[in-house]
């Protein structure tokens, strides 16, 4: 025998084909509903914990958006001091060809 209920979270009509079941979930909010002597079961989020987790994981992505800032600003300035250190050697070495020829 199929029989509908109402879900208490939602109010979404949900058929029961199978009378042997004591609750079901529903199809559209995930509640649980009890069939046997039909009670309802609410689902209950604990809103502050959610928040808490929420802020955490944010607080998490901020941290390693900044040690990735941090991370490529150091190469930043590791690579400008090979710069100015292979500009400077190549300075030194035509320097030192041009002396060696007798240009200075």
């Amino acid at each position: 025998m199929t029989r509908t209920v109402k879900c208490p979270s939602c109010g979404a009509e949900l058929t029961v084909k199978d009378d042997n079941l004591d609750f079901m979930f529903c199809e559209f909010c995930g509640t649980k509903v009890r069939l046997d002597d039909y009670q309802e079961t609410h689902r209950y989020v604990n809103e502050a914990e959610v928040q808490r987790v929420k802020a955490e994981k944010e607080l998490e992505l901020k941290r390693m958006e900044m040690e990735e800032k941090k991370r490529k600003e150091d190469i930043k300035e590791e690579n400008k001091g090979l710069i100015i250190g292979a500009v400077g050697f190549a300075v030194f070495m035509i320097i030192c060809l041009l002396g060696s020829k007798g240009f200075f």
